[in-house]
């Protein structure tokens, strides 16, 4: 019964967090009331679950229950209030997300990613097909149906499917890796485009670092000639002005300083960058709040358009200490996931992949929440090597097992 309850939690904080569960609605007023319990309820978890985390969470955890005192402190200070403003306290306390999501998944037995890439599959397929959204689109950045974070999910499916196409020669599970390619490709969406080929990449390395069983080097260069002819191919039965914009829509990710939308981002960062140099270590915090996201544009809100970058937001608010907090938590799951696994399974493959191209996700836009979710669940499994399921979705045959090696899953 427990279990159950800890499956529901972690089914949540995966996909409740989004608007991909509120069909595709970013303006739902639950998708709002859910993000803040999910994030009102990390701090005290953090302080409740503090003996179930892992040596380096329990000082991400201090730092983050240390930050947040001394933001109430100043708030106390400066305004006389307790909780000047809940969105500063919010945004920093995000990453916590990555230390509750390690105890949850822990107490979810049997929480594979096959079950996950199902819910993404069947969600996208009732939003887009079911409720019609696709019919409207038209190939352009205008008439997407899908928003950013919603498309990012997509690139865990693929990675998972390459590797288990890499271990088994699976042409299905090849089959499955390109359609799930060419999905992101469609959805038009360059920074998931971006993170999709980061993200295959380290795919691609973990198996020639010897990081994976079973490896086929000719299974390595297949996919890699399959991605880069089939790819371009497939995208070229679409009418040649539909094409034309495509193809401008994704020269974009090459050159951002001569794309509309990437220059900019461009400019903002350089705009936002000069601000950090003012306040580097800790940011700008209740007085960045106060002055809005200053650098303002025509047809957006009063105080400005908000900062895109995961990275330069995270500089301007909260400096290189936050940052670091948030890098601190995302190395320490791919860390674990590497170093302590001699031969990863196609799901610490997966969860590896699809957090390392996060970081590539990043630089174009603020992590989604449901991210560092994936980051605790990532630390989860780097550190507990008996999980292994290796069962395709895809492809269902049983795989081999990997013995315990490691009574300790502490680092």
């Amino acid at each position: 019964m427990m279990s159950w309850i800890f499956r529901i939690l972690m089914t949540l904080v995966l996909f409740g967090v989004n608007c991909i569960s509120y069909g595709g609605d970013q303006t739902s007023v639950v998708l709002e009331m859910v993000t803040n319990g999910v994030a009102l309820m990390t701090i005290p978890c953090l302080v409740l679950l503090y003996f179930h985390f892992p040596g380096i969470y329990k000082l991400a955890a201090w730092l983050i229950l240390i930050g947040v005192f001394l933001l109430i402190m100043e708030a106390l200070h400066v305004y006389n209030q307790s909780v000047y403003s809940p969105f500063v306290i919010k945004r920093f306390s995000y990453c916590g997300l990555a230390i509750v999501a390690y105890c949850i998944v822990s107490k979810a037995t049997d929480f594979s990613l096959k079950k996950i890439i199902w819910v993404i599959f069947i969600l996208f397929f009732f939003n887009q097909v079911v409720l019609g959204k696709i019919l409207t689109y038209a190939l352009t950045s205008e008439t997407r149906t899908t928003a950013a974070p919603e498309a990012l999910y997509l690139v865990l499916p693929l990675v998972y499917f390459l590797d288990i196409y890499l271990k088994r020669n699976s042409t299905r599970n090849m089959l499955a890796a390109i359609a799930t390619l060419s999905l992101i490709f469609f959805l038009l969406h360059r920074s998931v485009i971006s993170t999709a080929v980061v993200a295959t990449l380290s795919v691609f390395f973990l198996s020639i670092l010897g990081k994976t069983e079973r490896i086929k080097t000719s299974n390595i260069f297949a996919a890699i000639i399959v991605f880069l002819i089939v790819i371009p191919l497939s995208m070229s039965i679409f009418a040649d002005v539909r094409f034309d914009e495509f193809y401008s829509q994704i020269s974009g990710i090459i050159s951002p300083k001569e794309d509309n939308t990437g220059s900019w981002r461009y400019e903002q960062s350089i705009y936002y960058w000069a601000k950090i140099l003012e306040k580097p270590l800790l940011g700008w915090r209740y007085v960045g709040y106060d002055h809005g996201e200053v650098m303002v544009e025509e047809n957006f809100a009063e105080k400005g358009t908000y900062i895109h970058s995961q990275y330069i937001d995270m500089l301007y608010n909260y400096g290189i200490a936050g940052l670091g907090l948030n890098l601190l938590i995302i190395f320490s799951a791919l860390y674990s996931l590497y170093r302590r696994n001699d031969k990863m399974s196609s799901e610490q493959v997966g969860l590896f992949a699809f957090i390392a191209g996060g970081l590539a996700y990043g630089i174009s836009y603020q992590l989604p929440v449901f991210y560092w979710a994936f980051v605790g669940m990532g630390m989860y499994y780097g550190l507990n090597h008996e999980l292994v399921f290796e069962e395709a979705v895809v492809v269902t045959e049983p795989a081999a097992s990997t013995p315990h090696r490691y009574a300790d899953n502490q680092v």
